[in-house]
C-alpha cells in the first residue's frame, strides 16, 4: 500500500538527471515557440494561434519523454515483459518498429485528453496570456500595423474552415499512412493539435457568454426561486447547500487533478500493453450479431467510411477508458494515499515559493520582484515537476502490479476448480458398477 511512496523515492534516485533534462528541454522549446507565435501574432491573430499548438506539443512531448524514461524502472512493466504482454515494440501499420513510430502513436492518442486537461486547469489560459503579452510588445515592432487584437479570433468561416481542414487532413493521413512517407506522421500530429487547440480556444472564448446566457434563462431563474422558497421553509438548507457546493469545489482540486495526471500516465503507458480480448455474454452477443448483420447490409462505400470513423473515434477514447478502469480496480485506500501524497507535493510548491522569498529577503517590488518572481517560480517548478512525474509513475506501477496479482489469484482459482472437477470425475468413474463406463460425450452411458 505504501509502496507508492517508496517507489517514488527510488525513481527519483534512479532517474532524476534524465527527468530534469527532459523538463528543461520542453520548457525551453515551449518558451521559444510562444515567442515565435507572438512574433507572427502581432500581424495576424489566426497565424499566431496556428503556431501556439506547437508550444503545448513541446510540453506534452517532454512529459511523454519523462514517463517513458521512468518506464524501464517500473517493476510492473518488467513482469509484463516476462509474461509476453508487453507490446512496446509492436506496430499496427506493418512498418518496422522504431522510437519515432511509437512516439507518433503516443502523441496522437494523448493530444486530445492532454489539451482538455490543459484547458480545464487554466494552463491553456496561462500560455495564451503569455503569448498575448509578448505579441502586444511586438506590435510596436510593426508600427502598430495590426489593427485587431492579438486574440481577435471568433467563430467565423476562417476559424471553422481551419478546424475542418486540420481534422480532415489528420484523418486522411492516418487513413492512408501505409502509402505516405514517414514525415507525414509529423504533419498528422500538428494537424491534430491545431484542430483540438482552436476548438478549445473558441470554447473558452465563448464560455463566459454561454454562462451569462444560461443564467438569464427562465429555467435557471425558476431553480433559484425554488431554492429560495425551500430556504424559507427550512432555513438550514442554505447552510447545507453551501457546504455541498464547497465540498464539490474542493474535491475538484484535491481529487480530480491527481487522478487526471494518473489517467494521462495510463494513456501514455497503455500504448505498451497488449489489447485485452473481451468475451460477450449470450444476450449481448446476439445483439452484437444483429447489429453486425445490419451494418454488413449497408453499401460498401458507406460501411468502409463508417469503419474508418468508428476506429478513429474508438482509438481516441479506448486508452482513456482503459486507464480509468485500471485506476478504479487499484483500490480506494492506495489511491487515497496517492492523492494525499500528490496534495502534499502540490502544497510544497507554495511553501518553496515562500521559503525562497524569505531566503532572498526584502527588495523593491517594481525593480526586483516584478522581474525576479518568474525566475523563482521556474526554479521551484524545476524541483517539483520531476517529483510529480515520479509519484504519478509509481502510482500507475502499483495499479499494474495489483492487476497482475489479481490475474494470478484468478488463474490459481481456475486451476484449483479444474483440478477439483477432474478429481470428482475420477471418483465417479471409480464408483460405477462393473460392466459400465462413464457417460460418453452425448451423455449416454456406454457398455
Amino acid at each position: 500500500m505504501f509502496s507508492i511512496l517508496s517507489r517514488t523515492l527510488q525513481l527519483v534516485a534512479a532517474r532524476w538527471p534524465q527527468l530534469l533534462a527532459w523538463y528543461l528541454a520542453g520548457w525551453l522549446a515551449r518558451y521559444l515557440l510562444i515567442e515565435l507565435a507572438a512574433f507572427f501574432g502581432a500581424t495576424s491573430a489566426l497565424v499566431g494561434l496556428m503556431i501556439m499548438p506547437l508550444a503545448i506539443l513541446a510540453r506534452l512531448g517532454s512529459y511523454i519523454a519523462m514517463f517513458l524514461t521512468l518506464r524501464p524502472a517500473l517493476p510492473g512493466f518488467v513482469s509484463l515483459r516476462e509474461r509476453g504482454e508487453d507490446a512496446v515494440d509492436r506496430t499496427t501499420s506493418g512498418r518496422a518498429s522504431g522510437p519515432r513510430t511509437r512516439l507518433y502513436d503516443i502523441l496522437l492518442v494523448t493530444i486530445l485528453p492532454f489539451f482538455a486537461f490543459y484547458a480545464a486547469w487554466q494552463l491553456l489560459a496561462d500560455d495564451t496570456q503569455q503569448y498575448a503579452q509578448a505579441a502586444l510588445k511586438n506590435i510596436n515592432f510593426f508600427d502598430g500595423a495590426h489593427s485587431g487584437g492579438v486574440l481577435a479570433i471568433e467563430v467565423s468561416p476562417y476559424s471553422i474552415g481551419a478546424i475542418v481542414v486540420a481534422f480532415a487532413g489528420r484523418f486522411l493521413i492516418k487513413r492512408y499512412s501505409d502509402r505516405l512517407p514517414r514525415w507525414t506522421n509529423l504533419v498528422a500530429v500538428y494537424l491534430e493539435a491545431v484542430w483540438v487547440y482552436l476548438t478549445l480556444f473558441l470554447i473558452t472564448t465563448y464560455q463566459q457568454d454561454f454562462q451569462t446566457w444560461l443564467a438569464d434563462r427562465q429555467a435557471m431563474r425558476w431553480l433559484d426561486d425554488l431554492r429560495q422558497s425551500i430556504v424559507g421553509f427550512f432555513s438550514p438548507f442554505e447552510t447545507i447547500y453551501a457546504a455541498v457546493q464547497w465540498a464539490i469545489n474542493e474535491t475538484g482540486g484535491l481529487v480530480l487533478l491527481p487522478l487526471a495526471w494518473l489517467t494521462l500516465a495510463g494513456i501514455v503507458y497503455g500504448r505498451a500493453l497488449v489489447a485485452p480480448r473481451f468475451r460477450l455474454r449470450e444476450p449481448r452477443l446476439r445483439a452484437y450479431e444483429t447489429a453486425r448483420q445490419r451494418f454488413d447490409a449497408l453499401p460498401t462505400f458507406v460501411s468502409s467510411r463508417l469503419k474508418d470513423l468508428g476506429s478513429d473515434w474508438a482509438g481516441r477514447w479506448r486508452p482513456f477508458a482503459d486507464a480509468l478502469l485500471l485506476i478504479w480496480r487499484a483500490g480506494v485506500v492506495p489511491m487515497g494515499i496517492f492523492i494525499l501524497a500528490y496534495t502534499v507535493l502540490q502544497s510544497a510548491t507554495a511553501w518553496l515559493d515562500l521559503a525562497g522569498v524569505r531566503l532572498i529577503g526584502p527588495h523593491d517590488l517594481n525593480s526586483w520582484w516584478m522581474n525576479f518572481d518568474q525566475l523563482l517560480s521556474f526554479v521551484v517548478d524545476v524541483i517539483v515537476e520531476p517529483l510529480r512525474l515520479c509519484l504519478v509513475a509509481a502510482a500507475y506501477n502499483f495499479c499494474l502490479v495489483a492487476l497482475g496479482e489479481r490475474r494470478e489469484v484468478a488463474a490459481a482459482a481456475d486451476a484449483a476448480g479444474t483440478a477439483a472437477a477432474g478429481t470428482a470425475a475420477a471418483g465417479t468413474a471409480a464408483a460405477q458398477p462393473a460392466g459400465t463406463s462413464a457417460p460418453d460425450a452425448a451423455g449416454t452411458p456406454t457398455a
